[in-house]
């Protein structure tokens, strides 16, 4: 079953691409922490380098690992991971309100990213032998719990971002593992619903008045179409009920929970997603200075170590979480075009790696990787721009952080090493 059709070079371009945006992202966060001589940002830059130094010896060391290996030790990794999880909640260092970190030999881990890499390699090892499919639904319970298990843990912590990193890289796998991309949709639907439900809630809160039935419509259009695709489609049966009475559930759920448990404060920090100038100095700040770093940058930057929204440290996390909104204040909208581009060739050239390999499971570890970088990729700018909520969600390559480094190394490491260990199984 483990094959390769033949064993190809290196891939020097994903390599040192790599390694050149890790290194203005060093320069990045120099500028964003070097105006800090003391605390707890005071030389950041100088560890980034330790880190990135680090990450490229995983990369290379994970390189020279033979696949069966990995393997052979996925569920064993998996384990280890979720070990690390439940350390984090009874013992882990707790950092503005979450217990997210561990104290290992001197260094301080995030075990959400390691439990990204086994919940990886476990899901890679289970569908390389297994299909899921809405015709037998038992193929589900084992990987739902595989998710589910890391999903809650690190909710608890709570550590929002890296959970929904864990349910963006399980489609892919689950596409690849034999659903289709209207099983996919049908999968995702309840969330849709979830989320247009609690639409016309948010609004009618905002302008302090009930919209009466006008709030029903953009759940139910879509609830008519789901309806239709269903009819047109022609799945089971049970599959049909299963669909129809989970979108029911969660958009009548989510009115209930909107009604009758969410306080008066929650719902402003959820509006404050949607409209950050509700609330400028509370859950709106973070959204409202990174626009204006951005569009301070206009075209071409305000100039390395230039930025003023930077200097002055009007943005919060600016070297972790908004790392991209200093890139826009110093270096202008054709600066982030260019780093957006790269971005996209990394994400690009890593999933083209799965053309050259014919293993499933080397198959399935490249889709996962690819799927967990893009996701940090689109949901980071995306959040920096106002269009998504703030999840906690670093940028690759650019934003500090030493556990992410490792793991994106890691990640790197498995697609650079389908290409040349591949044939080895």
């Amino acid at each position: 079953m483990f094959t390769i059709e033949k064993k190809d070079p290196f891939d020097f371009p994903l390599f040192f691409i790599s390694i050149g945006l890790w290194i203005f992202g060093i320069f990045l966060v120099y500028s964003a922490t070097h105006l800090h001589e003391s605390g707890p940002l005071a030389g950041l830059a100088n560890k980034q380098v330790i880190w990135v130094i680090m990450g490229v010896v995983i990369i290379l060391a994970v390189v020279a690992i033979p696949p069966k290996l990995f393997y052979s030790f996925s569920y064993l990794f998996y384990g280890g991971s979720l070990l690390l999880l439940v350390a984090a909640l009874g013992m882990g260092v707790v950092s503005k309100g979450a217990g997210r970190w561990i104290n290992l030999a001197g260094f301080q881990l995030q075990p959400s990213e390691f439990a990204k890499i086994g919940l990886l390699l476990a899901l890679a090892r289970y569908f390389a032998h297994k299909e899921v499919t809405f015709s037998r639904i038992s193929s589900f319970i084992v990987p739902v719990l595989l998710i589910g298990v890391p999903f809650l843990l690190v909710l608890k912590q709570p550590d929002l971002g890296s959970a929904l990193v864990f349910c963006a890289m399980a489609l892919p796998m689950f596409f690849w593992a034999g659903l289709t991309t209207l099983e996919i949709f049908f999968l995702i639907s309840p969330f849709i619903s979830l989320a247009l439900s609690a639409m016309p809630l948010i609004l009618s809160f905002h302008v302090a008045k009930s919209l009466g039935i006008w709030e029903a419509i953009p759940w139910g259009i879509f609830f008519v179409v789901l309806c239709v695709i269903l009819y047109v489609s022609r799945p089971p049966m049970f599959l049909m009920i299963g669909v129809v009475a989970a979108n029911i559930f969660t958009a009548g759920v989510t009115t209930l929970i909107w009604n009758s448990f969410l306080k008066d404060y929650q719902k402003m920090r959820i509006i404050s997603f949607i409209n950050p100038a509700q609330d400028p100095f509370g859950a709106g700040y973070q959204v409202i200075q990174s626009k204006v770093a951005i569009g301070s940058g206009y075209l071409f930057g305000k100039g390395y170590l230039q930025g003023t929204q930077t200097r002055l440290s009007f943005l919060p996390e600016q070297h972790t979480d908004f790392i991209f909104s200093v890139l826009g204040e110093q270096f202008g909208f054709f600066g982030c075009i260019a780093v957006a581009a790269l971005l996209f060739f990394v994400i690009f050239r890593c999933f083209m790696t799965t053309q050259s390999v014919r293993n499933r499971f080397v198959n399935l570890v490249i889709v996962g990787s690819t799927a967990i970088i893009a996701f940090h990729v689109f949901v980071n700018v995306a959040m920096t721009l106002g269009i998504m909520p703030v999840v906690g969600v670093p940028l690759p390559f650019l934003s500090y952080g030493g556990s992410f480094t490792i793991s994106l190394g890691i990640l790197l490491g498995f697609v650079l090493n389908a290409r040349v260990k591949g044939h080895d199984f």
